[in-house]
């Protein structure tokens, strides 16, 4: 009874580990990517032309196309007209990345169809065998398929610029 008893406290201590070393090496990660976001200088990787949203101090929100960015300002064209946005102003600037929504289909169809055709192959095995079909399990394999594929279509963009807090 002693020894189950300390392998239940070694098991919950190595348990705690697994799920603390991970966590912390997040954490950190998280810290570092956003350090580098602060940084004004990333503003002139951007291309003119690219679509971009700028969300000032008062957060309102701007998008357009980026036009060029100085030291001490950031110049969009957004509706009919162009606008600046002073340095002081900005809280951050994120850009549509490029598109790559076939692709992130083709990923979320395969990873939630294949999911869902692994929950529903038990029942619908089981059915078939007795001559019978299982109308919702070809149901929940097409949601899982169709699912995956309005996932991937959901359009990414990043952060280039955030103030510090």
């Amino acid at each position: 009874m002693i020894s189950a008893n300390k392998t239940l406290r070694r098991t919950s201590w190595s348990l705690k580990w697994v799920v603390a070393v991970p966590l912390l090496l997040m954490v950190s990660g998280f810290g570092l990517a956003e350090s580098s976001q602060n940084n004004w200088d990333n503003l002139k990787q951007l291309r003119p032309g690219q679509k971009i949203e700028v969300v000032d101090s008062s957060m309102k929100t701007l998008r357009g196309a980026f036009v060029f960015v100085t030291e001490d300002a950031l110049s969009l064209r957004a509706g009919k007209g162009e606008e600046s946005v002073v340095r002081a102003n900005v809280a951050r600037v994120s850009v549509r990345d490029t598109s790559h929504r076939k692709r992130n289909m083709l990923l979320g169809s395969g990873i939630l169809g294949g999911i869902a055709l692994g929950v529903a192959a038990i029942p619908l095995g089981a059915a078939s065998n007795e001559g019978n079909s299982c109308p919702v399990c070809v149901a929940v394999i097409a949601a899982g398929f169709g699912g995956g594929a309005g996932l991937g279509a959901i359009p990414g963009s990043r952060r280039v610029y955030r103030i510090k807090k």
